[in-house]
């Protein structure tokens, strides 16, 4: 059994105060809640005491909880994690469209700010046009104040656009737009995320292990966290994706296969951070501010 213990080294710039990882997954205890039938993996459980034990090490304060796909729309594990944190956690749900105000205003109280609409994991879970499925959504979750976080393809991040910058709830651009670091800061996908950034949009710092997939070095994230940096620092939240688990079809499994985390060095992910964003103030805005105001962290918790 996969254990998650691997230790993680200290960054090279201690974090201000306040510092929050924005996104990460908990999985099970699987005899309390196990993984949805419709899913794209199996996974090993990630507990969130392993998290707390890497926050401790690379001096990370508060969390936000962002419903994994392999639990679908029960969202009851990240809820119990949720609870045992308390006022230093916040999280992002998965929730059917028709969901009820009343179960919705429950995951508010509960410190849920966010829906996440995944249409790149299991794209199989959700039918019709991108866009009236984010329509959908800003509709369900406007009366919140919630957010909506959106993780999908570049071709559909691309068709979604206009609607993003119309949307009439703050829409949060999950691990950068998913550009590819092999084809440089010119490519479409990426400069469309820049141009929403800069009209409003939010957009996770996470993932620079996906977007360098192809090249093999985190180091080759920097020009694009550098480039966000400079063009909307105060819209940009961080994240570990931690249990980082590997990398896989996309479709539905139909074997008991596990599929391993990758669990990366957070250390190293946050002097990638450090690295594209030397300014202190800059990397506080990035780490504590924005995710005060995104989330609605109290500055005592």
């Amino acid at each position: 059994m996969q254990t998650l213990d691997r230790p993680h080294r200290k960054p090279a710039q201690p974090l201000p105060a306040g510092a929050a990882d924005c996104h990460m997954h908990v999985f099970g205890p699987f005899h309390n809640f196990p993984l949805a039938p419709e899913r794209a993996y199996n996974v090993a459980e990630a507990p969130l005491s392993a998290h707390e034990r890497m926050k401790s090490e690379v001096g990370l304060e508060r969390t936000v909880f962002v419903q994994a796909s392999g639990h679908g729309t029960d969202n009851r594990a990240m809820l119990a994690a949720l609870s045992q944190i308390g006022a230093r956690g916040r999280g992002v749900a998965v929730c059917a469209p028709q969901t009820p105000l009343a179960d919705l205003q429950r995951l508010h109280k509960a410190g849920v700010r966010g829906l996440r609409l995944n249409l790149y994991t299991f794209s199989g879970r959700h039918v019709g046009e991108p866009s009236n499925l984010l329509r959908t959504y800003e509709r369900l979750i406007a009366p919140l104040g919630w957010h909506l976080q959106l993780f999908c393809d570049p071709t559909t991040l691309a068709t979604l656009a206009g609607p993003i910058e119309k949307c009439g709830v703050p829409v949060v651009i999950d691990h950068m737009g998913l550009p590819d670091a092999a084809q440089g800061l010119k490519q479409p996908v990426f400069q469309t995320v820049l141009d929403l950034a800069a009209k409003g949009a939010w957009v996770k710092v996470a993932g620079a292990d996906r977007i360098t997939r192809s090249t093999g070095r985190l180091t080759d994230a920097i020009p694009y966290i550098r480039a966000l940096a400079q063009a909307a620092p105060e819209r940009l939240v961080w994240g570990s994706d931690w249990p980082n688990i590997g990398f896989h079809a996309r479709q539905q499994v139909h074997n008991d296969e596990l599929l391993a985390h990758r669990e990366l060095d957070a250390g190293e992910l946050l002097d990638v951070l450090g690295e594209a964003v030397p300014d202190a103030a800059a990397r506080e805005a990035i780490l504590a501010r924005n995710p005060e105001r995104l989330y609605g962290f109290s500055t005592s918790s």
